[in-house]
């Protein structure tokens, strides 16, 4: 029997019965090295990462996007709002596309190194990397939770869209917590996903395709390597 919507067919006239996500990651954020754990969680954009945001907006000018939401964390608010500065609409701020809190259980006014020790810290990250699992992280947010509430907020969105194309901005953790689900893998993080790369999703009812991942084609012009505080 023949689909009635074809998700994986990029050359489709319309989005006629189904909405294309473009998952956005933020631009790249301000870190310093042992910076206050509070600060971390809502670091600006750099100056890079504003630059990143402005070659995204002139990228996705054309795009005809219908919508644009964002976490309201400064750095992928204002990602967002890059987007929508090109279209006659604000970007919609939605407070349940925030990252997972990583050191959630830990000191907020001080650096990690100072509330935990560098020993701890560099066995986290060494575990975190072995894995790919959130859990890893211990000291943070719960996992199943923030899942939960990244798969539903962003299930929610498609089905408020169906007929038109939607940007998402938001972070890393969320976007790859999102392709876990939809590929069904056994790990939260199925890869490292670039400042202001672009990942697209359809949705028509309960199907979902994946169209691309991290396509970051925009910043080549203007980056040519890697912050080492913003390598992931």
């Amino acid at each position: 029997m023949a689909r009635s919507v074809d998700l994986t067919n990029p050359f489709l006239p319309s989005l006629d019965g189904m909405c294309e996500v473009l998952l956005v990651r933020h631009g790249e954020q301000q870190y310093v090295a042992n910076m206050v754990v509070a600060d971390g969680v809502d670091a600006p954009l750099s100056d890079l990462g504003n630059a990143q945001a402005a070659a995204l907006g002139e990228r996705l000018a054309t795009a005809e996007i219908n919508a644009v939401y964002a976490s309201p964390l400064q750095r992928a608010l204002n990602t967002g709002i890059a987007i929508a500065n090109h279209y006659d609409f604000d970007a919609i701020v939605t407070p349940e596309l925030e990252e997972i809190h990583l050191f959630a259980n830990v000191p907020q006014d001080k650096g990690l190194l100072d509330s935990i020790g560098r020993d701890a810290v560099v066995a986290i990250y060494q575990e975190a990397n072995r894995t790919n699992k959130w859990d890893a992280y211990i000291h943070s947010e719960p996992v199943e939770p923030f899942r939960q509430r990244i798969v539903d907020t962003i299930d929610g969105i498609i089905a408020n869209h169906h007929g038109q194309r939607v940007a998402i901005a938001c972070h890393g953790g969320v976007i790859n917590t999102y392709l876990s689900h939809l590929f069904g893998a056994d790990h939260d993080r199925v890869c490292a996903i670039h400042h202001t790369s672009i990942s697209t999703v359809r949705g028509s009812g309960d199907a979902r395709a994946v169209l691309s991942v991290n396509d970051f084609a925009h910043v080549l012009p203007i980056q040519s390597e890697l912050n080492p505080f913003n390598a992931t």
